[in-house]
């Protein structure tokens, strides 16, 4: 009977092991101090691998190196995952959480560990208000939308909702800004984002984003966010004022009947100098032809340009007011050098380049319209 009793308390002992073995554990100070010691870990390992690829000199041992630091993050971004599930709901898995969706956004990280971890922040963290540190890395991701909606139905914190808010605009204003090849969807895009900066704007106007207010914010956002669709070919050329070198005010509609290429560039851009000798040529065979060449430094200094143009021929119109501060930069979104916009005589763009297009391409865009200009003219 002894011996009964005694199998028994075993075998109850066992199954109470097993059991506490596979119950999750929740106790708060047992979960911080096991994700301190694996971002511990993480981070004495990275800054290795980091030591190590900045002593190697061969480009090989310096890109296995950086794949190596790839998969250290893809496999960190696992064993969080993992410690989130054990009890999605602690601050120890917002935190494990907060590490994936950063990590995957800094590493272009899109597996099933950062939608797991996007997933478990849509059901058990959309209404922390810690959520507002991670929106910009988790809303950009695939299915930052869900998260969005989670965060605005589940948070009481205005300042939350309309950071979420002003965050998924954000994303879609730049996926908006990259798809230059499809209008209709470019559009689309530019309007869910200002409908979204709208949204943020009423929602808590005067909350701080940094050293400005929500509602100013969302106002800089609205008009890049048109100034995008405004730019597309086949709307009119935005009207902008700048300074010729002799410091007399100029307007884009001045040029207003004229082929106007419109190049903003720069003297310590080697692609910009590259198409100079062939603008020099088209400017000689367009002559008495309805087209200007306006191009508008971005210099810091006028001075830069003027030197330069002592030693280059660049026998047309030059615009310089304030350098990359100029009112060209912003009201065309100008990021890189060249950039061209083409404008036909009744003052629509016609054609956008970023980069020279080629001296063919450029020469046949121009020709065709001045012909149409010179038609016009009768």
């Amino acid at each position: 009977m002894r011996l009964l009793c005694a199998a028994a308390l075993s075998l109850s002992f066992g199954l109470w092991l097993a059991f506490a073995q596979d119950t999750k554990p929740t106790d708060p100070k047992a979960r911080a101090a096991k994700l301190a010691e694996r971002k511990k870990k993480f981070d004495a390992e990275f800054k290795d691998l980091q030591s190590q690829q900045q002593k190697a000199e061969d480009p090989a041992a310096k890109q296995a190196l950086a794949v190596e630091m790839r998969e250290l993050v893809a496999i960190t971004l696992g064993k969080m995952v993992t410690l989130a599930e054990e009890n999605p709901g602690d601050d120890a898995a917002f935190e494990a959480l907060a590490f994936v969706l950063q990590m995957s956004g800094q590493y272009k990280l899109t597996g099933e560990d950062t939608k797991k971890a996007l997933a478990l922040v849509i059901e058990h963290q959309a209404a922390n208000p810690k959520v507002k540190d991670v929106l910009p890395a988790a809303l950009a991701l695939e299915g930052g939308d869900k998260l969005l909606a989670a965060v605005l139905a589940k948070t009481t914190d205005k300042e939350v909702r309309a950071v979420a808010l002003l965050t998924r605009g954000g994303v879609l204003m730049k996926q908006a800004d990259e798809e230059e090849d499809d209008e209709k969807k470019q559009e689309e895009l530019a309007k869910a984002a200002i409908e979204l900066f709208e949204r943020a704007a009423k929602e808590a106007p005067e909350a701080k984003i940094g050293t400005n207010t929500v509602a100013k914010v969302a106002a800089a956002r609205i008009d890049a966010a048109k100034a995008i669709t405004a730019l597309a070919v086949g709307k009119p050329a935005p009207e902008v004022e700048s300074l010729l070198l002799d410091g007399k005010k100029t307007k884009l509609s001045d040029y207003k009947g004229k082929v106007v290429l419109l190049d903003v560039w720069a003297t310590w851009c080697g692609p910009c100098r590259a198409m100079i000798p062939h603008e020099r040529d088209l400017v000689k065979k367009m002559k008495d032809k309805p087209f200007t060449l306006v191009s508008v430094s971005v210099d810091n200094k006028k001075e830069t340009l003027q030197k330069f143009m002592e030693t280059e021929a660049m026998p047309w119109v030059h615009w310089w007011d304030n350098g990359q501060e100029n009112k060209v930069m912003g009201t065309y979104r100008v990021k890189a050098f060249p950039t061209m916009y083409l404008i036909d005589h009744s003052g629509v763009i016609r054609h956008k380049w970023v980069g020279s297009p080629g001296n063919d391409k450029l020469d046949a865009a121009i020709e065709a319209l001045v012909k149409i200009a010179e038609k016009a003219k009768g």
